[in-house]
């Protein structure tokens, strides 16, 4: 009976407010964005991309050789929920190219539907899935990526239900650049799967400070051949048990994001004197508290004394306002 009700769902025009939504795209793609309305079961409306994710996508686009200058943006969000969106560029014959949004679309089933994309390169989802004892959180773990080995998709944000069932997947991905996972299921372990990747040239995994995700991270990110960026954040890294594993990037590396990350300042230094020519991208102490408390309490209680009490102080700090 289900089944037959989505079938209904899926023959009905989109609507937004009752009115239909007439969504400018290729007419396959626009079934595949009524299927994931009709899978959630939710009431949409018309929205567009937001600004800041706009001119991030176009300039990550037109370096995998994407013409952006003559794409457009739109999108579904939850009626009454903007923040709840699933939006989209599109090229002249209505082809997606790239998704952006968050909340939980993408569904295993929902990502094997993108195998008709046939121009899909980026998708970048935040909060896709659910937490705790929620128990549709395996249909949201990414293992769905295994109808897109084959595709053009390039570059992969994505998070929350993802576990290291997707990152075996993504990591079959031959086109893939560029690869982020952060506030997820994914452990140290997952990184496995992308060794000697030819293609990836950005990893980044940030899991909150949970022991799932150590400095030791860093060693399996270095087994990634061709890496010029290199992100790992939330956690604790000192310079022996984690930045020395980078040392096969040695002359490589444009950029070390350490964001929410606590570190000595003497790890550091030494951090970039092998890699001189690397943006290093740190958070200050007082800042970690503002961005995300769970995590800097997290953090306070792995390092040692005199990096937690600059932190604690940063915590007590955010508690009396």
């Amino acid at each position: 009976m289900k089944h037959l009700f989505r079938l209904f769902l899926l023959s009905l025009p989109l609507l937004a407010n009752g009115v239909e939504l007439n969504l400018p795209l290729h007419p396959d793609e626009v079934k595949i964005i009524q299927a994931i309305i009709a899978m959630e079961g939710v009431e949409v409306e018309v929205t567009d991309m937001p600004g800041y994710a706009k001119g991030s996508l176009f300039k990550t686009l037109e370096g995998y050789g994407v013409d952006a200058k003559s794409l457009k943006t739109l999108g579904i969000a939850l009626k009454g929920k903007p923040q709840v969106a699933l939006t989209f560029a599109y090229n002249p014959a209505g082809r997606v190219v790239a998704l952006h949004g968050n909340g939980p679309w993408l569904r295993n089933s929902t990502l094997r539907s993108f195998k008709a994309l046939p121009e899909l390169r980026i998708i970048r989802m935040d909060h896709n899935g659910f937490v705790g004892n929620e128990p549709r959180i395996p249909e949201f773990d990414g293992s769905g990526f295994d109808a897109l080995v084959d595709s053009k998709l390039a570059d992969i944000k994505i998070g929350l239900s993802f576990s290291d069932k997707g990152m075996e997947q993504c990591a079959k991905i031959k086109t893939l650049r560029s690869f982020s996972v952060a506030h997820s299921q994914a452990t140290g372990a997952g990184i496995a799967f992308f060794a000697g990747h030819p293609g990836l040239t950005s990893f980044s995994i940030s899991e909150m400070g949970k022991p799932s995700v150590t400095e030791k991270a860093l060693g399996a990110i270095a087994k990634i051949p061709n890496l010029k960026r290199v992100g790992l954040g939330e956690c604790y890294v000192t310079y022996a048990g984690g930045f020395a594993l980078l040392a096969p990037f040695k002359g490589k590396l444009t950029e070390i994001n350490l964001s929410m990350c606590v570190a000595a300042q003497a790890d550091l230094d030494k951090l970039k004197a092998d890699h001189p020519q690397a943006n290093i991208i740190t958070t200050p102490v007082a800042e970690i508290p503002k961005r995300h408390i769970g995590v800097a309490m997290s953090l306070a209680k792995q390092v040692p004394p005199d990096l937690a009490a600059p932190l604690n102080a940063a915590i007590e700090q955010f508690r009396k306002k």
